[in-house]
């Protein structure tokens, strides 16, 4: 469930910790936050993607090929990757099987964010939605996907 009450993980442009924000003062303000990017992928090489939620706060009701959030203070990105597994998709993930791509550095005109982009390789079919955060799940094929996010 979305809490724009939220304390999240604020840093400066150099992804240096500061003073924890409200989550909707973070985006009100455009601060520098960090964020997870999970990509759920099959072994016949399809990604998981969702259709958000109307009730998002950002980008409601938009396909998204990538499930994660907005870390705690002082959380690590892969402790809030299993957290946003868990509370998306209703599935339970070791850290240990996340495969960690890297962190980079996202400033855009609505926010800015440094996230931690991560890969998970799972077959399961047993997904519980959190409703609202997720409409929708479809696999979509690698290629198709890759078309998409070119075009």
């Amino acid at each position: 469930m979305i809490d724009n009450q939220e304390l999240v993980f604020v840093v400066d442009e150099n992804n240096k910790p500061l003073k924890p924000q409200p989550r909707s003062m973070a985006h009100q303000k455009n601060l520098w936050h960090r964020t997870t990017g999970i990509w759920v992928i099959n072994r016949k090489k399809q990604i998981l993607c969702q259709k958000r939620s109307h009730k998002k706060d950002i980008q409601p009701g938009m396909w998204e090929a990538f499930f994660g959030g907005h870390l705690a203070p002082n959380e690590t990105y892969s402790h809030n990757a299993t957290c946003e597994l868990t509370e998306e998709l209703g599935i339970k993930v070791d850290e240990n099987n996340l495969i960690p791509y890297k962190i980079f550095k996202s400033d855009k005109p609505t926010h800015r964010e440094f996230p931690q982009v991560f890969a998970l390789i799972t077959d399961t079919k047993n997904f519980s939605l959190e409703k609202d955060e997720i409409e929708k799940l479809v696999w979509k094929d690698l290629e198709e996907v890759k078309n998409i996010l070119l075009d």
